[in-house]
């Protein structure tokens, strides 16, 4: 086998791709956004904002620039807006269609009208919104109201639920806004406002934004994504000397996956930390690791939501029991994961116990080669690439294409890194 190591950047945040074109689109001026991440999932987000009257330009590879049209700048699009697969797509754009002044049509994939979206348009439609949907799915129809709220509770642990509920407030001319969570998510939809020119106070599980809001212009460099450089982090902890990833978001409801690794025994430490727009960012060192089974409780299962299919995969890997609680959100990702998963491992002829909201799993399991099961899911097929990589040559994968959702560069990362994947 190759030796794996070295340093290496990676794409940028896409949560916080998404955010800065929507907001960016939503400012005045011209916003300038550097290392943004062009996927799949984003280029949905940038293809509807030009649908309604944004100039959004790519002067050159990961970096545009929005030419902002204010809040009440967007126009009616011709056509429907298609998310494709992105649900980050489809709950933030919810939120603030349903407060323009013109008619519209939200739509997706096959794959994105399984996902449920009546977590965001019940809670809008309650204060007064007209949103006609297909029983709590896309397609969503979205007429105008001068409908507002005070406050709104967020039931969900969603950051998608509470940005839907963020961009609704920001339309709010005479009274500030309380949006509400029972389980605190990543917040940097909050933090970006704020360095926007937004009033807003958090505190506690409640984010209050002050009326008559305008966002100002940013230039705005993403930082690397750490829900992607989780594959990686698993292929250091499976199998590297030394693997530094620089330049990574390490905001602290994303960093659940390092803390839960670090409780497994994993050789995991981070340097180089500083603040950029409000984000902390750093370099994450992993080296190759001898794991231990771990509990993972509901409380634990936000802040790493992104990384499970993989962090199920090294559960596989490590000496004892793991049990995972309350992670039922897991059932309604791109793909149910819990069963994805359960699927994976058996598959492998592994063994894995599921229940409704988690699993029990115990290591060190030997895995066989097999055919892995994506369910067209990017996450499911890089776990598969790592397990190829880490564990069996012979385990394949029936579609790796949908990689680029959300990590186009994956497979040049891995050559970088000294951990090339033949299919």
């Amino acid at each position: 086998m190759n030796t794996i190591g070295g340093s290496i950047k990676i794409i940028g945040d896409k949560s916080i791709s998404h955010r800065t074109v929507i907001l960016g689109s939503l400012a005045t001026g011209v916003s300038k956004i550097k290392n943004i991440l062009l996927s799949g999932d984003t280029l949905s987000t940038i293809k509807i904002f030009k649908q309604m009257g944004v100039k959004i330009n790519n002067p050159s590879e990961n970096y545009i620039e929005i030419e902002g049209v204010g809040l009440n700048g967007l126009q009616k699009p011709i056509e429907p807006l298609n998310a494709v697969n992105s649900g980050t797509t489809a709950r933030l754009l919810t939120g603030l269609l349903s407060k323009q002044k013109f008619e519209s049509t939200l739509e997706g994939s096959a794959q994105l009208t399984k996902r449920p979206m009546e977590r965001i348009i019940k809670p809008l439609c309650e204060n007064g919104a007209k949103i006609n949907d297909n029983n709590g799915k896309l397609p969503l129809f979205f007429t105008p109201s001068e409908y507002t709220f005070e406050h709104i509770n967020s039931s969900k642990p969603s950051a998608q639920v509470k940005s839907g509920l963020l961009l609704a407030s920001l339309y709010h001319e005479s009274f500030q806004t309380t949006i509400t969570e029972e389980t605190p998510t990543r917040d940097h939809t909050e933090r970006m406002l704020s360095l926007m020119g937004v009033n807003l106070v958090r505190l506690g599980n409640s984010v209050t934004v002050e009326p008559k809001s305008k966002l100002q212009n940013i230039d705005y460099n993403v930082p690397g994504d750490p829900s992607s450089a989780a594959f990686l982090i698993a292929i250091g902890v499976l199998r590297s000397k030394e693997l530094n990833i620089q330049n990574v978001l390490l905001n602290e409801r994303r960093i659940g996956f390092l803390k839960i690794l670090r409780k497994m025994n994993a050789d995991i430490t981070i340097k180089d930390v500083e603040v950029q727009n409000n984000e902390n960012v750093g370099t994450i060192v992993v080296k190759k690791s001898k794991l231990k089974g771990v509990m993972v409780e509901g409380k634990d299962v936000a802040d790493m939501v992104d990384e499970f299919p993989v962090f199920t995969l090294l559960a596989s890997q490590a000496e004892g029991n793991t049990v995972v609680e309350g992670a039922e959100e897991l059932r309604l990702k791109e793909s149910d994961r819990i069963m994805a998963m359960e699927n994976f491992i058996l598959n492998l002829g592994g063994q894995i116990n599921t229940s409704s909201n988690g699993y029990k799993i115990s290591g060190i399991q030997k895995l066989q080669g097999g055919l892995i099961k994506t369910e067209e899911d990017h996450r499911i097929a890089m776990t598969g690439v790592v397990a190829n990589l880490c564990i069996n040559s012979e385990i394949k994968i029936d579609n790796t294409e949908c990689i680029s959702d959300s990590y186009p560069s994956f497979f040049s990362d891995l050559e970088n890194i000294g951990a090339e994947y033949v299919s």
